[in-house]
């Protein structure tokens, strides 16, 4: 290895350290659904929470910079497949940078109206009967603020979760 080879591989070997302490100088909160079982964090200082929907489905968090955060629960009567959830997610003006999907979970990031989104979906076998319940949320922010809500993105995804 070269010496500019060792300069990236290190680079690259603090990058996720740097982006999770990016995301540690917030001050994280949980919010949980009780109606549909789902929790999520977000970043208290950043986005303010809106008071829960009258449904009891989500909540609302916004920023006065613009960046909202919106989660939300329901059941899956329509039996779609997480990819086609989350793919609802974006519109037709987005351009979609990133899409994957699994059997239980999907997540679709792109650009849209010069805002950034991040959706991901969650699909959950309900044991009591056939209809799944589905866990989604849905972060668009400011293009001009990716780099505060990179390290936000990364943590939303792996905090958001069925709570029980």
């Amino acid at each position: 290895m070269n010496i500019s080879t060792h300069a990236f591989a290190a680079a690259l070997a603090v990058l996720p350290t740097s982006m999770s302490a990016m995301a540690a100088d917030h001050e994280w909160k949980t919010y949980t659904n009780v109606r549909f079982g789902y929790s999520i964090c977000y970043p208290a200082d950043l986005l303010a929470a809106q008071p829960e929907a009258d449904n009891g489905d989500g909540r609302v968090f916004s920023a006065k910079s613009g960046a909202e955060l919106r989660v939300w629960g329901g059941y899956n009567v329509m039996e779609q497949t997480a990819d086609a959830i989350v793919s609802d997610l974006d519109s037709p003006d987005a351009v979609v940078s990133y899409h994957r999907a699994k059997e239980n979970w999907a997540v679709i990031s792109g650009r849209e109206n010069g805002r950034v989104f991040y959706a991901k979906a969650l699909l959950r076998p309900n044991g009591q009967n056939d209809t799944d319940s589905l866990h989604a949320f849905r972060l668009t922010y400011p293009l001009d603020e990716a780099k505060t809500y990179e390290a936000v993105v990364a943590r939303l995804a792996t905090c958001f979760r069925p709570a029980r």
